[in-house]
């Protein structure tokens, strides 16, 4: 048994081994250091144990670890997962296996719409670096809610149930008993979420229905309104923290950002609502290349089966007499740059589409917040400081617009 160090009158702590730690797990734990003199927090609970935290750690030379005796449990919890752990993290297979497995069953949600007094009776699912899969608990009472808020993980319910989440939302929204406008206005960005998630479902089969477009339509000139009206809060309306590899989440926030930006630049309501639209609709072809092709992988042939998305985003577009042409034309050229480096074509300047120069911008903004930084505001502005640096891949009033705009958002 562990030895336990009484180090004051108050707490107790437990020694332990830091090599033990699985790099890339969640602590269940807060982790002390003792410098000789007194002791000190080194690690907060749900922090995660990186490659970059160890070194951090080995570089100031520290050597004595702890936790407190009351968290003796989930440390040997933690332990007798350690060894499954490690072999999870060096199995590439485990990872990729299990995180697509993930995203064909579960649609992300934000946990900050639920609320401890409506009843949440879904399923809910979890992604928490290396587990995935259910959470064995509700949101049922306000210790519940506290602790799924607490929680290091995107928070999913099954696909299935997806329906029966927009049901919650209605009931949400409709509360007349809850005041706060941050949360009714998150609640209609994740209805808009849903649509876009419904249109990329129906997207897998070759075809949009007119019912999904009026509704991608209906709620996206509703969102649309809330960010005109309320520009001082815009920043709190956007996403800034989940990952770009949900279609339904990245091509959200894209449709958001291209209005913000669209409105500064003074265009009408109507143009507006197209450019919304043909945001939303810029990266429908990704549903047809399948989960394993990337734009950064390392594999050419995969690169080129990413980029291949624009021109099949186009040709399902096509199908659909509904949507405006120019969103077609947004699909095909979203991903050109200004300066003839982009693909497919090598289009420069005035030759690519007004609305794909802006959704481009915002494209690209949006897949740099995937990069690692913890912090959201460290985040924004090294995405924005990387776009000035390539600045000549932009439309220099787009880009500036952007620049502006975005660095002045209240997160």
């Amino acid at each position: 048994m562990a030895r336990i160090y009484e180090i004051d009158d108050v707490e107790r702590y437990i020694p332990i081994n830091l090599a033990e730690l699985v790099p890339g797990t969640q602590i269940p734990f807060e982790i002390f250091t003792n410098d000789g003199t007194i002791i000190k927090s080194l690690l907060d609970k749900g922090s995660t144990y990186s490659l970059f935290a160890q070194k951090m750690i080995e570089k100031q030379g520290l050597g004595s670890f702890y936790i407190k005796q009351g968290n003796a449990l989930s440390l040997d919890q933690y332990m007798r997962n350690a060894v499954k752990l490690k072999k999870m993290i060096l199995d590439p297979h485990f990872f990729e296996s299990g995180y697509l497995s993930f995203r064909e069953k579960w649609f992300v949600i934000d946990k900050h719409v639920l609320n401890s007094g409506i009843p949440f009776n879904i399923p809910l699912g979890g992604l928490r670096f290396p587990v995935f899969g259910e959470i064995p608990f509700g949101v049922d009472s306000q210790d519940s809610f506290k602790h799924l808020l607490d929680l290091n993980s995107e928070i999913a319910v099954r696909k299935q149930d997806v329906n029966a989440y927009y049901t919650y939302l209605d009931t949400v929204q409709d509360a007349e008993w809850i005041e706060d406008p941050f949360l009714k206005m998150k609640v209609r960005r994740e209805k808009l979420k849903v649509w876009c998630f419904r249109m990329l479902e129906e997207a897998i089969s070759n075809t949009i229905s007119q019912e999904t477009l009026m509704g991608l339509y209906k709620h996206i000139s509703i969102n649309m309104t809330l960010l005109i009206n309320d520009l001082k809060h815009a920043g709190k309306f956007l996403f800034f923290d989940v990952s770009d590899v949900f279609v339904y989440i990245h091509s959200t926030n894209v449709c958001l950002m291209s209005m913000l930006i669209g409105h500064v630049m003074k265009m009408e309501e109507a143009v507006l609502l197209n450019l919304g639209i043909s945001a939303m609709l810029h990266d429908v072809g990704r549903v047809a290349i399948g989960e394993r092709a990337s734009e950064v992988s390392s594999n050419e042939a995969e690169r080129e089966i990413y980029k291949s998305h624009v021109l099949k985003g186009k040709e399902l577009l096509d199908q659909c007499k509904d949507v405006p042409k120019v969103a077609r034309a947004v699909a095909l050229t979203h991903h050109e740059m200004a300066d003839g480096s982009g693909y497919l074509y090598g289009l420069t300047g005035d030759k690519i589409p007004h609305f794909a120069k802006i959704v481009g911008v915002a494209d690209t903004f949006e897949n740099y917040l995937v990069t690692g930084f913890n912090d959201n505001s460290i985040k924004r502005g090294k995405a924005l400081e990387i776009m000035m640096d390539n600045g000549n891949k932009f439309d220099p009033d787009i880009l500036k617009t952007f620049v502006h705009f975005m660095a002045c958002l209240e997160l």
